[in-house]
């Protein structure tokens, strides 16, 4: 028996339609062969009739729109590492599901289909999404399985992938059809507002797994959106895949209706409070983490807004550290060894100036040591998320009061921390501020930038 073969690609960003910040080839890394198969972490070798053809997976830290000549080229690229292979029986696509490219509405479904196009009809494709992403009639129509991430911060990237690439080689050994069903939900709110780590939303993905041992179900999903795309995709989503369309229709409509029926619910996972405000609530005595959430790289903001850190320095308040800012020019000011340097916000056009009472350069990020305050500044857009971040920096954090990162909802090692931690309500991209976001092209009415509509759907 010949053994079958699994091509796998896939571009995966998430990208704020508002960012002044277009993404090119030099904000994408990409994993290819060997790298690209040790990354998606599956067992291989107890499948030793599947040979694994692994193309180009291109991935980003979220920012803007993708340039589009650069999103076409992605395309070609895998397209002609498609034309290599006499035949193939089946797909892997890792995706995220957010991207914005201009003038393509819908880029994940553009890319899958005209994949879709240089294949036989034979050939079955699986797709691996973030929770964030948006689904659409034309990646439906093009895809046999499909599967996504069911925890916000997201613990559950691997286990995703092995869930989209079993039911792939199910599917080619055992050719037995799959059913994908899905329901759009009138909902688009934050992820910070969506957390899988507190009700209700931890109670609706524990709810997925229960639905998926039910008979004629064979994998359960629910989409939150990405909030700040303006893009008639951008919604919530309930997605299921079955063998009994009957029962997987029903159970689809009753995820979509647990969703929309605690939209009331959706509420931050942590205290959140304005710029003014969250530093008189502040605990002297403990240490305390806070999430610069409007200017978070990680939900597609620049990283290099100075709002925050103007207010510390102004307030002179002390022990704090800023991990950290997005500035090249800073750098190049260093280089100078200027005793004070001006610290420009190229987006809210404000500078301020510190003075520097020492400083330090690593791994391309500078470590300024002013006023008892330590600000790290980067070459490049980069969250801190992991304490192996602050180590290779050679920064102790058990020597401030004060972290200010810039994020969200915080990552799993940053909340394990004693720590007290608030939410700063902030400006930015991505601001938690939705009376302040352009709303031009998303389907009308959506919650909750409408309110007082009905969702007709019923069991």
């Amino acid at each position: 028996m010949d053994k079958k073969k699994i091509f796998i690609c896939g571009i995966s960003t998430e990208c704020c339609s508002y960012s002044t910040l277009i993404q090119d080839e030099n904000d994408f890394e990409i994993l290819s062969d060997k790298k690209l198969l040790k990354y998606i972490d599956f067992n291989y070798s107890k499948y030793k009739n599947i040979t694994f053809m692994p193309s180009k997976f291109y991935r980003s830290l979220p920012g803007g729109p993708v340039d589009k000549k650069f999103f076409l080229k992605i395309i070609q690229n895998i397209i002609n590492d498609l034309k290599k292979h006499t035949s193939i029986d089946g797909i892997l696509f890792l995706m995220h599901g957010a991207m914005y490219v201009k003038s393509i509405n819908d880029p994940e479904g553009f890319f899958i289909k005209k994949i879709r196009s240089k294949v036989s009809k034979n050939c079955k494709i699986s797709l691996s999404y973030d929770l964030h992403g948006h689904m659409t009639d034309t990646i439906i129509k093009n895809i046999d399985y499909f599967a996504a991430y069911k925890t916000a911060p997201h613990i559950d990237v691997k286990q995703t992938y092995s869930r989209s690439i079993k039911m792939l080689i199910n599917g080619i050994l055992k050719n037995k059809k799959n059913h994908i069903i899905w329901e759009k939900i009138p909902v688009l709110v934050s992820g910070e507002m969506s957390s899988t780590i507190v009700e209700p939303c931890k109670k609706i993905y524990k709810n997925l797994n229960i639905f998926n041992k039910l008979k004629g179900i064979n994998d359960c999903n629910l989409l939150i959106g990405y909030v700040w795309a303006d893009t008639n995709r951008a919604t919530a989503s309930a997605i299921v895949n079955c063998t009994d369309v009957k029962i997987g229709k029903r159970i689809c409509k009753k995820i979509a209706l647990s969703y929309w029926n605690n939209r009331f619910k959706l509420v931050y996972d942590m205290k959140s409070y304005n710029l003014n405000k969250v530093f008189h609530l502040i605990n002297k005595k403990k240490f305390t983490i806070l999430a610069d959430s409007g200017d978070n790289p990680t939900a597609g903001g620049v990283g290099s807004r100075i709002d925050v850190l103007e207010h510390v320095f102004k307030n002179k308040i002390e022990n704090t550290l800023f991990a950290g800012i997005y500035n090249k020019e800073i750098f190049r000011e260093l280089k100078n060894k200027k005793n004070k340097i001006v610290i420009k916000d190229s987006i809210s056009k404000k500078k301020i100036f510190i003075s520097i009472d020492k400083f330090y350069l690593k791994n391309d990020n500078a470590i300024v040591i002013s006023n008892n305050n330590t600000v790290i500044f980067t070459k490049y857009r980069k969250p801190f998320h992991y304490l192996s971040d602050f180590r290779e920096l050679n920064i102790n954090l058990k020597k401030y009061k004060i972290l200010i990162v810039k994020s969200g909802y915080l990552s799993p090692e940053l909340k394990k921390l004693k720590a007290d931690n608030f939410m700063i309500l902030t400006d930015g991209f991505v601001t938690q501020d939705f009376k302040r976001i352009k709303n031009l092209f998303r389907e009308k009415p959506i919650f909750p930038f409408q309110k007082n509509f009905r969702y007709n759907i019923a069991i």
